[in-house]
């Protein structure tokens, strides 16, 4: 009897057969093609590193083969060498200190690389320039590089590494050059010239290279390391293999697998010379990137294969994708994006749900927007109720004043203080908009203080220190005139002797500062410490110091307002921070005249 099988079974089957099975073989594909990509461009960046360090390497050389060469054929150096060598005393002191200045005008452009310059004669005699030779004349003479250096005249030969060289310096990293110049002059009788010099004027070259994670080497022919990247390499030879390889061609890269460390070893030509840039770079640090892919590709390969056996196809392709959509627009919203709309499709139920998404989300967003006009227009009504707290007692007594004065002066004084009367109070009461100029508003300090000296019958020292460059910069109007009210009525009204206000606006960087000083009776200690918001509220106008502070940090936040300070010997300052403004809102200057 033939079994059935269900279809959730042959759905699952189907699932191993046309998901799981394909996705090994796929990643397994990818992973290897991944593997040879990664192989052969870091073997094509390494190779273009060698290059362009040969390419540097051989641009040293050619300098310094240029500066030898120069000093080779300069008929004043052989001269003054032919001085040195032949005469005796002050004479041969004298070309000596002209053969150092000689050579300094070539070797200044490397100073701190050339180590000695060794001047060889044909009849078995020598001069040192900065260091004498460590090993015997003879000796030298009998190495093989000097007769290949005589045999070739005129041309820089670059010897390597000759350690142990100087007297005085012990560096088993000297580098040696040698020329023979074909000297004109019988009379010199100059062989060679030897010129020693640090290794580092290499070195530096391939430090330079951002290869954190390979070896560069300079190698000669015989395979002796002449200069590195790293100091314990240099001296030593490369093995046997290597020196193999290399050579057959002028670059190349090949594979070494001898000590069980698989590396990668490029190499290129310098050119000019049997040198090599020799550059390794170690497997493990080339697939690092690989074996991280590697192991996320399977992770993801198996997490893949795991959702295709846990979930069925109607619950993804049905209930899962629409939810997932209607979350992703959920997460918007949280993050206060409301414009997030639900426009996925799926059951009749989810449709339903995402309609009802649509609608809450563009209610919330109407709310924050009444919320936030509500808020504005509260703002608004707050700073015209504080800008409207006139007290009428300042006008009662400053007219009762002018009636005083009017039975015992003249008209003269009655005209000026009903001139500067007008004027405070049309700029109290006829001027629309928040701002008003640091002109205007100095201007209307001087016309109160002009009142308030006729109301107490003594004048009042003012010093004005005002920062002509800013004159025309705005703040909020009706802003200096309690903080100055406070300093006359409970500052100097008591006080027995000259009274004295200090005025001052200036500008630092991007916030305008103000000060006003008094050298009256000051404020108590308690009311000294106390923030200008708890202080008491006093002044003809209602509005005081702590209205005044509640306006500033009302209109542009708690960074900015008062700041009390005793004033010494006595007295008080009050220091004022604003925002440097320069160009007003539309809004905040609305209904302001031009100054006449």
């Amino acid at each position: 009897m033939q079994k059935n099988l269900r279809m959730s079974t042959i759905l699952r089957l189907f699932f191993i057969l046309v998901v799981i099975v394909p996705v090994i073989l796929i990643c397994a594909v990818i992973l290897n093609i991944y593997e040879r990509d990664i192989l052969q461009q870091n073997t094509g960046r390494s190779l273009q590193t060698s290059q362009a360090v040969a390419y540097s390497v051989s641009q040293e050389i050619n300098r310094m083969a240029g500066l030898f060469a120069s000093i080779g054929v300069d008929q004043d150096v052989i001269l003054t060498v032919f001085d040195v060598h032949h005469k005796e005393g002050i004479e041969k002191q004298l070309a000596s200190n002209k053969l150092k200045i000689l050579i300094e005008k070539y070797t200044a452009s490397v100073s701190g690389r050339v180590l000695s310059v060794n001047f060889f004669f044909d009849n078995g005699k020598s001069y040192s320039y900065l260091k004498n030779m460590m090993s015997e004349e003879s000796t030298i003479r009998q190495q093989q590089w000097y007769h290949d250096t005589t045999s070739t005249p005129n041309i820089v030969r670059f010897l390597g590494m000759l350690p142990n060289m100087l007297y005085g310096n012990y560096n088993p990293y000297i580098m040696a050059a040698a020329l023979s110049p074909s000297d004109p002059n019988p009379l010199s009788k100059l062989e060679m010239i030897l010129f020693t010099f640090e290794s580092g004027a290499f070195d530096r070259i391939l430090q330079s290279r951002d290869n954190s994670e390979s070896v560069l080497h300079i190698v000669s022919e015989k395979g002796e390391i002449i200069a590195s990247n790293t100091i314990v390499d240099r001296g030593s030879l490369i093995p046997g293999n290597w020196k193999t390889e290399i050579g057959h061609e002028e670059k190349g890269s090949f594979v070494d697998d001898t000590e069980g460390n698989r590396k990668l070893i490029t190499y290129a030509r310098v050119d000019n010379s049997n040198w090599y840039i020799v550059q390794m770079l170690p497997y493990k640090d080339l697939l690092e990137n690989y074996r991280s892919v590697n192991s996320f590709v399977w992770f993801l390969a198996i997490l893949i294969i795991l959702a295709f056996v846990l979930v069925s196809f109607y619950l993804v392709s049905n209930v899962t994708e629409p939810i997932s959509a209607l979350l992703r627009q959920m997460v918007r919203v949280t993050g206060g994006d409301l414009n997030a709309r639900y426009t996925g499709s799926g059951s009749l139920e989810m449709v339903r749900l995402g309609h009802s998404f649509n609608l809450m989300t563009e209610q919330v967003k109407e709310l924050i927007d009444q919320h936030e006009q509500q808020e504005i227009e509260k703002r608004k009504a707050e700073f015209a109720a504080l800008q409207s707290q006139i007290n009428p007692h300042f006008l009662i007594n400053t007219l009762n004043s002018i009636k005083y004065m009017a039975l015992i002066s003249k008209a003269d004084n009655i005209r000026n203080m009903t001139h500067a009367l007008t004027r405070l109070l049309a700029s109290s009461f006829n001027r629309g908009g928040l701002l008003t100029t640091i002109e205007e508003e100095v201007d209307h300090l001087k016309h109160y203080l002009y009142i308030m000296e006729i109301r107490f019958g003594r004048p009042i020292q003012t010093e004005w220190n005002i920062d002509s460059k800013i004159s025309r910069h705005y703040l909020l109007k009706l802003l200096l005139q309690p903080i100055l009210e406070n300093s006359i009525i409970h500052g100097l009204k008591e006080i027995d002797y000259p009274g004295k206000i200090e005025v001052a606006i200036h500008a630092a960087e991007d916030d305008l500062l103000i000060t006003i000083a008094d050298n009256g009776a000051g404020m108590p200690d308690e009311l000294m410490l106390q923030a200008p918001d708890k202080a008491p509220s006093y002044a003809f106008s209602g509005m005081g110091n702590r209205n005044v502070h509640r306006r500033i940090q009302l209109h542009y936040g708690d960074r900015y307002g008062l700041q009390y300070e005793p004033n010494y010997p006595h007295g008080t300052k009050v220091r004022i921070r604003l925002p440097l403004i320069a160009e007003p809102d539309e809004e905040e200057m609305a209904d302001i005249p031009l100054k006449k």
